[in-house]
């Protein structure tokens, strides 16, 4: 499991109808990425996103922690990974957990 908290810079405002969750494990690379990318980027304060990915996204985790999301990865069972993104209340503390393994 992968965790890493920053402070968010999402949007307050334009956001489209809520997306909670996003199944992308029938794309292949680079698509998974850059959709769940552009999905994290309407997130709202305190808006939280599930992704199913093909596999264990580590730049999808480095590019998320880059942007301010908190994202936390696990292993599915079945394969692949599930991510959680926040988007964190702006000003909230910055912990730099781990960001890798």
């Amino acid at each position: 499991m992968t965790t890493s908290t920053h402070t968010c810079l999402c949007r307050d405002s334009g956001k489209p109808s809520a997306v909670t969750s996003l199944d992308l494990r029938s794309l292949q690379p680079p698509e998974p990425m850059q959709q769940a990318l552009a999905a994290a980027e309407w997130l709202s304060e305190g808006d939280v996103l599930e992704v199913l990915t093909p596999l264990m996204p580590m730049p999808l985790l480095s590019a998320l922690a880059e942007r301010g999301f908190q994202a936390q990865a696990t292993t599915l069972p079945e394969g692949g990974a599930k991510v959680i993104i926040r988007c964190l209340a702006r000003g909230a503390s910055v912990n730099h957990g781990p960001a890798g393994a």
